[in-house]
């Protein structure tokens, strides 16, 4: 394979400068230090790729899902620290503690076993509590009783109890009524820990939404997740950071060659059913990318590609391995490239309007590229 030039003619193309520039922008934006999220392969980004560019800007966490996720970045990175923020079974305390990564707490039980493991290997696991302040998903919800549950777990001899965080429900909505509710019931319930003497190296609270879009309550630390790939979580967010002055870049970009490029004749279906039937001549290219690579069914007949600069129809239904353009009358050749998901200022179909066809959210629409796409990284 010669250099920078991806395995397939299909793969997920990433600006380096791009994350770089919305690393720092989202950290103008909340004046703290930032976790870098990069679960689900970093958005569609690339989990090593995108963390390697993450941790030159400065990123002091990353945070990740589960514990394959933790362990394929901790094989790459052997100093930063990484938070699993969900949940990882009982059985799996010895290699939490034995690759030293930082485990998510919302039961006593569970903090009792992974101290207990810890002790027996000789060693300490840190570990963040997850407060439950309106998501109604994980974490202790902030009772007096929970306080004296999280003051129990503080004690145990096999745990540092590093830090502790709360996750926005809906900090992406125009009016922060709910967002200001949640903030206020972790704030109260960190004096009420800290009543009990307890206080933390970390307490975060801020996702993306809430990094650009509300004040930081002099926490310690920022989780960025979508905005860091150049996308929001919704039109007041990018509505709130451009009244700052600021704006994200468009880093992630879906690119397939032309493979075949054949005039078919009126009366020929292109696909498998009759999902496409040519009424006239058609200039049918063949692109090597289907639902397979995350690259939805339903986007046949829907969706569109940038060929040359010129929009040119998704025809037919996907395949699992291919899907087809019309190319029309646009001058090409079998290699020419085309931009199946990119910046919609260039004209691409980006991200939202991925969304929009399928029903799904823009986090969606980039986290589904499968792993089976070579991520190149310019």
């Amino acid at each position: 394979m010669l250099a920078n030039q991806p395995p397939r003619a299909s793969y997920v193309e990433v600006s380096t400068a791009a994350l770089a520039h919305n690393f720092g922008v989202i950290q103008q934006a909340c004046q703290m230090p930032l976790m870098a999220v990069v679960k689900a392969n970093a958005y569609g980004a690339g989990a090593l790729g995108a963390s390697h560019v993450f941790i030159e800007q400065g990123a002091i966490y990353l945070g990740v899902a589960t514990l394959d996720e933790a362990l394929e970045l901790r094989q790459e990175f052997s100093k930063i620290p990484i938070l699993i923020l969900g949940f990882t079974p009982d059985h799996m305390a010895q290699t939490l503690v034995e690759q030293r990564i930082t485990q998510t707490i919302f039961s006593l039980k569970q903090a009792q076993h992974f101290s207990e493991v810890a002790l027996s290997l000789k060693q300490t696991l840190k570990v963040h509590i997850k407060i439950d302040t309106g998501m109604s998903r994980l974490g202790f919800l902030p009772t007096q009783q929970n306080a004296k549950q999280v003051a129990k777990i503080a004690q145990l001899k096999g745990l540092e109890v590093e830090g502790i965080f709360t996750h926005h429900s809906n900090a992406d909505a125009l009016y922060k009524t709910y967002a200001l509710e949640q903030a206020g019931r972790f704030m109260d319930f960190l004096n009420q820990l800290k009543v009990l003497g307890l206080e933390f190296k970390y307490r975060h609270m801020a996702n993306s939404a809430a990094a650009l879009s509300m004040e930081n309550y002099g926490l310690d630390l920022a989780r960025a997740g979508l905005a860091l790939y150049g996308l929001h979580p919704s039109i007041y967010t990018e509505d709130a950071l451009n009244k700052k002055g600021l704006e994200l870049q468009h880093a992630i970009t879906l690119k397939a060659q032309i493979v075949s490029l054949k005039n078919i004749e009126a009366g020929r279906l292109v696909g498998y059913g009759e999902g496409y039937y040519c009424l006239a001549p058609t200039k049918v290219g063949v692109l090597p990318l289907g639902y397979g690579d995350g690259f939805s069914k339903i986007l046949g007949n829907k969706a569109w590609g940038l060929l040359h600069g010129q929009q040119v129809p998704i025809i037919g239904g996907v395949c699992m391995d291919q899907c087809f353009i019309d190319v029309g009358d646009i001058p090409t050749q079998e290699g020419d490239e085309v931009i199946l998901l990119g910046d919609p200022q260039s004209g691409a179909m980006g991200a939202s309007d991925v969304a929009k066809i399928l029903g799904i959210i823009n986090y969606e629409s980039i986290t589904m590229l499968t792993r089976r796409l070579p991520r190149v990284y310019i």
